[in-house]
């Protein structure tokens, strides 16, 4: 705050001036005021250019901290240190809503296990079944039924519960017993061009359901009648064909590979028969009859068995593929590459 010369101050004496005590009084306080904001302002900027720190004070002096990186959620951290989310936003004050950014440093709370410096990975314990990387659309529930455990399972071995956001890129801990069937990133869905059966057909979803010998089902069944037409539901390549022979589970099957150089790949099982003139090697077109339905391998019912493998890995749920385009071609079989339009009776298997 700045000094009033002596010069200054005579015009605002009694003796000096004509001013009165009451305008003298005055012009003094709004001085002292301005000069104290000026104070208060200067303050203020040293607080803001200090060094980067807590937003606020941790209420036990020993609790521990942890430095936000780059990425990182609320949920993802109180996971890696071992906590509830919502213990670890009450120990900050904040809400899911809250923002952070990398270098804020948040308060722990009591029974936290901050992970060493420079560590970054999962703290998963070494009883679970690995770690799930959240993709976009996932869901509890849906993660859940793609490893195979019990939802309040999946919860408590990240100490959440049905109400906790996800956010892709979070790093889930599996509980004992849960398999990661689809790649971290892998997507939940594939385009296909056409449906791969003629109908009428009815199906469900299976996924994941209990098989034989601790097996479980990677795909989608769509029961139809014997003989109906089987179809290519990409342009591809017929990669590989499994033939009906004793404890052969998929009986007669194709494997098509896309034509679009993903790698992706569509499994047939349990075909009546191949269509005639198709090798390992041959290039389809979408739409094209591959096969037959059937009972071949392990079936009791006339049906076909399909799966989805994005890029060449592990499979996915085919279930919302096959229900958004309607299951089964009810109507006009599809033209063949050489111009035919097959009747819709299929083949008959007598």
């Amino acid at each position: 705050m700045s000094v009033l010369a002596p010069s200054r101050l005579r015009g605002l004496t009694p003796g000096g001036s004509s001013r009165s005590p009451v305008r003298l009084a005055t012009r003094l306080s709004l001085v002292l005021v301005a000069a104290m904001a000026g104070a208060a302002i200067a303050a203020t900027s040293a607080v803001h250019a200090s060094p980067a720190g807590p937003s606020r004070s941790c209420e036990v002096s020993t609790a521990q901290t942890y430095t936000v990186a780059a990425g990182e959620s609320w949920f993802q951290i109180a996971q890696r240190v071992g906590v509830p989310a919502a213990e670890l936003l009450q120990a900050n004050d904040a809400t899911v809503d809250s923002t952070i950014y990398p270098g804020d440093v948040l308060c722990l709370p009591a029974g936290a296990n901050a992970p060493a410096a420079g560590s970054r990975g999962s703290s998963c314990g070494s009883a679970g079944a690995g770690s799930y990387t959240v993709v976009k659309d996932d869901s509890w529930f849906g993660i859940a039924n793609d490893v195979g455990a019990r939802m309040a399972s999946l919860l408590d071995a990240n100490h959440a519960t049905a109400e906790t956001g996800l956010q892709p890129g979070d790093v889930l801990c599996l509980p004992a017993g849960a398999t990661v069937t689809a790649a971290a990133g892998m997507p939940k869905s594939v385009k296909i061009e056409v449906l791969p059966l003629q109908g009428p057909c009815g199906f469900g979803d299976t996924w994941r359901d209990a098989r034989g010998n601790g097996r479980r089902h990677e795909g989608v069944d769509l029961i139809a009648a014997a003989g109906k037409y089987v179809y290519a539901v990409v342009d591809g390549v017929l990669t590989r064909r499994a033939w009906d022979q004793p404890g052969r589970l998929a009986g007669n099957g194709w494997w098509l590979t896309s034509a679009d150089g993903s790698g992706t790949y569509f499994f047939y099982a349990h075909l009546y028969a191949f269509a005639p003139g198709l090798k390992v090697g041959s290039h389809v077109k979408a739409g094209q009859i591959i096969g037959f339905v059937g009972t071949t391998g392990s079936s009791s019912t006339s049906h076909l068995h399909f799966e989805i493998h994005p890029n060449g890995g592990d499979p996915i749920n085919p279930y919302s593929t096959i229900k958004s385009m309607g299951g089964c071609n009810n109507g006009t079989a599809y033209r063949q590459p050489d111009g035919w339009v097959p009747d819709t009776a299929g083949v008959d298997v007598g």
